[in-house]
């Protein structure tokens, strides 16, 4: 089978399962983006960890909490630490982009009018879909380029105390018919994008 990126091997879990449950540890605000990313049955396909982050940064992160105008860079992975995306917010920025293990840009979302309404674009800058949240964030639908809902991303109500003193989020990805690149990447990055634009800053003294 050809995959996304032009050659001939087995596409992985990750961007095969149909409903993926995507997980923070349940921790006090730390130094490091880390998520967990399971399928339907509950088995381990990924792992993503921000990388490229300086030593004073982190420390200000533990003390103080983050800040919406930080940059953060997390790495996918399988469990067995094969690279399979980058998925990247730049600082001062709501936007975020994806890209393959070798660099290259898979695709990218692009806030709109609405806060929590991003486009979705390929690596030409063409739109392949759109991610459409309500408006307190917590419910993304997926759109294709025609209009056509397929794919769904929700964030988990995980209790006022996780919510407000830890940055234990949780989402779900369900994907309700097969997808071609890169939008099927966008809709498996898009849990991890949002939380990194949105709520990933959310720490006690923010």
């Amino acid at each position: 089978m050809t995959d996304a990126f032009g050659t001939m091997r087995h596409v992985h879990a990750l961007f095969g399962a149909t409903i993926l449950r995507v997980e923070q540890p349940r921790r006090l605000p730390a130094a490091k983006s880390q998520y967990k990313i399971f399928d339907g049955p509950g088995t381990l396909v990924a792992e993503a960890t921000e990388e490229n982050v300086p030593i004073r940064r982190q420390a200000s992160r533990v003390l103080w909490g983050g800040s919406e105008a930080s940059a953060r860079t997390v790495r996918v992975s399988d469990p067995q630490g094969v690279p399979l995306m980058v998925v990247d917010k730049p600082g001062r920025s709501l936007n975020a982009a994806v890209y393959d293990p070798d660099g290259a840009l898979v695709g990218a979302f692009q806030q709109e009018d609405h806060t929590f309404r991003y486009g979705l674009h390929d690596a030409a800058g063409r739109r392949v879909g759109e991610l459409k949240g309500n408006r307190l964030g917590r419910k993304f639908s997926v759109l294709d380029a025609y209009g056509a809902h397929v794919a769904q991303v929700d964030k988990k109500w995980a209790g006022v105390g996780k919510e407000l003193l830890t940055t234990a989020d949780r989402y779900n990805v369900e994907i309700y018919r097969p997808l071609p690149y890169p939008l099927r990447h966008l809709v498996v990055a898009a849990a991890l994008a949002m939380d990194m634009i949105h709520y990933e800053e959310k720490d006690y003294f923010n």
